[in-house]
């Protein structure tokens, strides 16, 4: 399933398709933090019930015309590459758990993980996904990363 674009970002600003600013913490945009022991630590430990509950939660907010991106939490050790690839698989799952909610924006990039793997991985199935910082150096380094 393909879904379109209802956004885009430039100079590190989030747009709507008209050209209209969206702003970011509004009614209608809400970041919402997925813990990555909510998700489950790998694939033998993924909580598609968890997952069912954040989609449905995702579809209701569809209905009501809001948006929102997706900020994991890294609530778990994540100090080794074999770690990091774990939260990175497991974000990537939560994404695939997701895909048909229209009103996900994207996913706020993890300080714990590489920018370029992370994006790399949930854009392979998700083309249309925006990514969100708080790290002014990697929001400076590409102008498509919205700043939050």
């Amino acid at each position: 399933m393909k879904l379109e674009a209802k956004f885009y970002s430039e100079a590190n600003q989030l747009y709507f398709l008209d050209g209209s600013k969206a702003e970011l913490g509004s009614d209608r945009i809400k970041a919402y933090t997925v813990k990555w022991t909510s998700v489950g630590l790998d694939e033998d430990s993924y909580n598609e019930e968890f997952l069912a509950g954040l989609r449905e939660q995702f579809k209701l907010m569809e209905e009501n015309g809001s948006y929102g991106y997706v900020v994991p939490a890294c609530d778990s050790a994540c100090e080794s590459e074999a770690q990091k690839e774990a939260f990175v698989a497991s974000m990537k799952h939560c994404a695939r758990r997701i895909k048909d909610c229209e009103n996900i924006i994207g996913f706020a990039i993890p300080s714990e993980v590489d920018s370029g793997f992370f994006m790399e991985e949930l854009s392979a199935k998700h083309k249309h996904y925006i990514y969100f910082t708080q790290n002014a150096e990697l929001a400076d380094s590409n102008e498509k990363i919205v700043k939050i």
